[in-house]
């Protein structure tokens, strides 16, 4: 049974390498048809022959042939840079460019030579030159603990001397929905105009939970090396409840992006818009409001990426008492492990100071609110259809306050897809 054993397993590795001899000789069919024959007994061999039948499927212009073995040569080796390569390459040879974008981003972490970061360059600047329109869709379904952000406290006195009884946190399932479009027409050799709509909704069994909030904006972009876009643009946006509109808004926009080295990318946005609020009496939450974001992602490697990011706004209400101040931070990353899983983390926290004492509640002084948040995401590259894949994720939020009543904590759990995999 060991002679048998032993030579069994000579044979398995003769046909890899007969296939790997082949693919050197380019007689890419026979050297698939060698690795196609070829029992695995290990992982490694599993890798190889993965490999090989999706390579030679490749170098015979036959990419849709070449995904399902790419795929799982980057499920078992998400390390191995040139997997990720050769996986960009068919997915955006096959029009799945967003895929294709994030497996190119992958790769340009790990060891590439000055002639590979340059034709990944290509790559990506080919894709967004040849992007004229892009869809946007996500749907999740979210079970919470406290959904419209109840405070623990019972009562809060107002003016310091009548209870007023607060609503207690219920636990609520949800539907979370994003549906839009953006259209890039071409205006130019590398000037892109830019139309935008995105609306996003929670539905709840309980109705009087929903809201929808919808956003148009209107602009220009322009593209460079580097993976540089500079864009500015004007916005339009809406928020409603089931009493109908509570907020409208119009402003301008203006963000820049660019790649440092290869595994860098900062992305920066400047807002100005001037909100209504057409339900709160004698106008007072209407003004302006400026916000400033920075978005940061750091390759590590073809595996681990970290993100990072920073947001800052002011609010500039009629009231003093309406106005305020925002901050906050967050940093996490994503994993991807050898076998399909990848998981993420991420962590903000981030400050509110509000510019007055609210009338109701003289005795707290200007609220000050302090947030944190942890979420975690988990996704298997194997259990995917028509391109997205299903996400678990977990978060849990908790806001303390010097105002009792606005303190509140909700742990939320939702299932989703995603097409970054």
């Amino acid at each position: 049974m060991l002679a048998l054993w032993c030579a069994a397993s000579g044979l398995h590795a003769q046909t890899l390498e007969q296939a790997g001899r082949h693919m050197i000789a380019q007689d890419f069919a026979a050297a698939r048809a060698a690795a196609e024959i070829t029992p695995v007994q290990s992982p490694q061999e599993e890798v190889e022959q993965a490999w090989i039948i999706g390579l030679s499927h490749m170098r015979q212009d036959a990419p849709r042939a070449a995904l399902p073995h790419l795929e799982r040569a980057v499920t078992l080796a998400p390390q191995v840079t040139r997997f990720r390569l050769e996986l960009a390459r068919a997915l955006y040879l096959t029009g799945q460019d967003e895929r294709a974008r994030y497996h190119f981003d992958s790769a340009l972490a790990g060891q590439l030579s000055l002639a590979e970061i340059t034709a990944v360059q290509e790559y990506l600047a080919a894709m967004d030159r040849r992007k004229t329109w892009q869809g946007h869709a996500s749907f999740a379904i979210v079970p919470q603990t406290n959904p419209t952000r109840a405070s623990g406290e019972s009562h809060v006195m107002l003016g310091g001397a009548i209870p007023l009884p607060l609503e207690q946190a219920k636990s609520g399932v949800g539907v979370d929905l994003g549906l839009g479009a953006t259209w890039l027409p071409h205006l130019g050799r590398d000037l892109r105009g830019r139309v935008h709509v995105m609306a996003h909704g929670q539905i709840y069994e309980d109705s009087a939970l929903n809201t929808w909030r919808i956003r148009t904006e209107l602009g220009l972009l322009s593209l460079g090396d580097h993976d540089q876009q500079i864009g500015a643009g004007v916005n339009l946006q809406a928020a409603y409840a089931r009493a109908g509109r509570v907020m409208q808004g119009v402003g301008i926009h203006a963000s820049f992006q660019r790649r440092y080295g290869a595994k860098t990318l900062v992305a920066l946005r400047a807002d100005l818009d001037r909100l209504r609020y057409p339900q709160v009496t004698n106008k007072a939450m209407d003004g302006w409001r400026a916000a400033l974001d920075l978005r940061a992602t750091y390759l590590v490697s073809p595996q681990l990426r970290l993100d990072g990011g920073m947001r800052l706004a002011k609010h500039n209400a009629r009231r003093d008492f309406n106005r305020r101040r925002d901050v906050s931070l967050r940093f996490g990353g994503q994993y991807a492990f050898a076998g399909g899983v990848t998981a993420g983390l991420m962590a903000s926290i981030g400050q509110t100071r509000f510019g007055a004492a609210n009338p109701l509640l003289p005795q707290f002084g200007a609220a000050r609110d302090v947030t944190g948040s942890l979420n975690a995401s988990l996704l298997h590259r194997e259990l995917s259809l028509q391109g997205f894949a299903p996400v678990l994720q977990f978060g849990a939020e908790r806001q303390s306050s010097n105002i009792p009543s606005r303190s509140y904590t909700n742990f939320r759990a939702s299932v989703g897809a995603t097409r970054s995999f």
